[in-house]
């Protein structure tokens, strides 16, 4: 995958949580307990991604685990970004 969705990722992370951790230190594996990420904190973060790739997040799609793993947001908005608008 590309390292460049996911360094963006990283940044769209930190700006939504006001953090001054620098998007390189984030592992990915464990969001939630990594960077004490709240629900209120998980709604923020989606809704950054969603204007950051201009994509939108389906209220079914969300959940703790698309939140929690680097991996999965990250295959969740390539696969967003990368499907064919239907018109």
């Amino acid at each position: 995958m590309s390292q460049d969705m996911r360094a963006q990722l990283k940044q769209t992370i930190v700006k939504a949580l006001n953090s001054d951790l620098d998007p390189e230190t984030i592992v990915g594996d464990h969001l939630i307990e990594e960077l004490g990420i709240s629900s209120v904190d998980a709604l923020e973060v989606l809704i950054w991604i969603e204007n950051d790739f201009g994509i939108r997040i389906e209220d079914e799609d969300l959940s703790q685990e698309l939140v929690d793993s680097l991996d999965n947001l990250e295959a969740y908005v390539r696969a967003k970004v990368e499907a064919p608008v239907s018109g």
